[in-house]
């Protein structure tokens, strides 16, 4: 591994993914035994004005790889005693975390994402400086539910790190960047670094655009809650994020500067909690990325724009950042791809051991599990099943699939039983682990530390989800087109309809519901799917909206009863034709599944919080 076989390898290879995926320019830097052994800017920092991307002159956003330099000033406030890791964080708080499950949440809980945060959406991105809140003020305004056990289960929390950043504001007694600048950036030199939002002018005009393509306009600066935000809204060169890299890789030292003691630097690279001793777990605010054979611990970082990941290779000294400012394409995640490829070819793995034939386990594994990064208490819990749940089957040959692991060419991996709950991935390195909990709830264990999945029950399961949803359209729906087609056939054939006054209103009143119950389900879907085009959608300026949706969900729930009662007329009226029965019972039918669904997903509760 030599300075220029690394330019060359790289050269190779970045500016043809810069290519293929449309992305306007990455920045990747390696250091080696506490020197920088590599550091390149590849393709544009602005398209339009052509300035080409530098790492000591280009400022990056790494997104939650900023939670590393937030644990790494709680290890050192651990250090000069006045933080404890296992001790109740509400005895650092001026406000409370419940404790919901009787057990207090400890800080070595929020480094290892065990506290037991459910995912939060809400001000995750906002449009405008005057969207951002104090640090205090975010993280009372914001507090999520716990929805697991301290300590028992990961379930990533970008809370939880805010809540760590205002501990150390508390506790230290300056605010939190400038604790960091004090004690971190200045110690170590760097001087092109800030988590304040907007950014100073001395370095705004440093900031790389981001880009959705690089083909495409430039995005505007995105605003990360809070003012600044100790899970995300770091902004750093490549250079500078070398110097950090080296103090890690160092145990705290950096040149004549030291940030953390070698015994504190050790402990936050230690394994500190797995879910199963075979895979990755958590190290103290890094987690394990163990391949090759080799000890890696490291952090990836995402905005809307802005995709990074830090790899350091402990036992080589070895540190990795790379950040590409555009989303690109997303045929390839390229960042997996450039590491694992650098990795294969500095660090070869020989490959697998010979493995004994397993008692095959697939069919106990399939089924459909939701991550346990998930909301689990709000109106948006559904959303979860849909983008959080991933589906296990077996093949004839005994392999299992997952369908939300792919390979390179974008084909779900497959994965063979090396034991009876253990598999690995064919062709490759890592490992699924499937255990039950304390409960009997079957759980899949991977390679990411970060969560796991749990498997669901039917009435949770997408698919069947869907198409119960599904059903309920088409015949809300078919309600609605075939009442004025109907009209106008009796017109043409010269036919009335034989009602009473008191049947003409029920007839009526069943195609206000359908309308009703219908409308609601398309407007909540075109306000999530509007939110994830564009992230600050979820804001307080979305409540007014939300609440009238919630009014109009609840008229399709008491009109319910309208329907049943047309059900039940249908059946207890002689004469009445076979086909309307059923197409009556089909009503009564949908208008369950829609009752069912507002009422699992939560959509009706007060709270907003989401």
């Amino acid at each position: 591994m030599t300075a220029s076989d690394v330019e060359a390898f790289l050269d190779g290879l970045v500016p043809l993914q810069l290519q293929r995926e449309d992305i306007a320019g990455a920045v990747i830097v390696i250091v080696k035994n506490g020197n920088i052994l590599f550091s390149k800017g590849y393709g544009y920092a602005d398209m339009k004005g052509k300035v080409p991307v530098s790492p000591t002159a280009t400022l990056f956003r790494p997104g939650s790889i900023s939670k590393t330099f937030t644990w790494t000033a709680v290890m050192q406030l651990v250090e000069r005693g006045k933080l404890e890791m296992d001790r109740d964080i509400n005895d650092y708080l001026d406000f409370q975390v419940p404790h919901t499950f009787g057990r207090p949440v400890t800080l070595r809980n929020l480094m290892t994402h065990t506290a037991g945060f459910e995912e939060v959406l809400k001000d995750l991105v906002v449009e405008q400086t005057s969207d951002l809140t104090p640090l205090r003020a975010f993280v009372v305004a914001h507090q999520p539910h716990q929805i697991f056990v301290p300590g028992t289960v990961p379930a990533y929390s970008n809370y939880g790190a805010d809540l760590a950043g205002y501990i150390v504001e508390r506790v230290s007694g300056r605010p939190f960047d400038d604790y960091l600048q004090e004690n971190i950036f200045r110690p170590l030199g760097i001087t092109q670094a800030t988590f304040i939002q907007p950014l100073p002018d001395s370095l705004k005009p440093m900031l790389s655009s981001g880009y959705e393509l690089a083909s495409g306009d430039a995005k505007p600066f995105e605003f990360l809650p809070p003012q600044s935000a100790p899970d995300g809204s770091l902004s750093i060169t490549g250079a500078d994020m070398a110097k950090f890299m080296i103090a890690h890789l160092q145990n705290g030292k950096y040149g004549q500067a030291t940030i953390l003691q070698p015994q504190t630097a050790e402990m936050m690279h230690a394994r500190q909690f797995s879910m199963d001793p075979a895979v990755n777990g958590m190290a103290l605010g890094f987690y394990e990325e163990n391949r090759n054979g080799r000890h890696i611990v490291g952090h990836g970082g995402d905005t809307n724009y802005f995709h990074s990941d830090m790899h350091l290779v402990l036992d080589e000294g070895l540190g990795f950042f790379v950040s590409y400012n555009s989303s690109g394409k997303g045929e390839q995640d390229v960042r997996s791809v450039l590491w694992e490829k650098f990795l294969d070819r500095y660090f070869p793995f020989s490959g697998q051991p010979a493995e004994a034939a397993a008692t095959r386990g697939g069919d106990s594994a399939a089924g459909k599990y939701l991550s346990s990064r998930r909301a689990q208490t709000t109106i948006l819990k559904s959303l979860w099943w849909v983008l959080a749940e991933a589906s296990v089957s077996e093949a004839a040959d005994g392999t299992i699939q997952v369908d939300q692991f792919k390979d390179l060419a974008g084909q779900p991996k497959r994965w063979h039983a090396i034991g009876n709950t253990t598999f690995r991935e064919v062709g490759g390195q890592q490992l699924l682990v499937f255990k039950t909990d304390a409960s009997g709830r079957l759980q899949m264990i991977g390679e990411d530390p970060i969560a796991i999945s749990q498997r669901v029950g039917w009435n949770e399961n997408k698919n069947v989800l869907s198409i119960a949803l599904g059903f309920a359209a088409l015949v809300f729906a078919l309600t609605l087109v075939l009442w004025p087609v109907g009209a106008l056939l009796r017109r043409h054939y010269k036919r009335t309809l034989a009602l009473s006054a008191a049947e003409r209103r029920v007839r009526l009143l069943v195609k206000i519901v359908c309308a009703v119950e219908l409308g609601a389900l398309l407007a909540f879907t075109a306000v999530v799917t509007l939110g994830f085009s564009d992230l600050t959608v979820f804001s307080d300026r979305l409540d007014p909206c939300l609440r009238i949706l919630q009014v109009v969900l609840f008229l399709g729930v008491v009109g319910t009863a309208a329907i049943l009662y047309n059900g039940y007329r249908a059946w207890r009226t002689t004469g009445t034709g076979l086909w309307t029965r059923i197409y009556a019972t089909g009503l009564v039918l949908a208008s369950f599944i829609y009752t069912w669904f507002v009422v699992a997903s939560r959509r009706l509760q007060s709270s907003l919080k989401y």
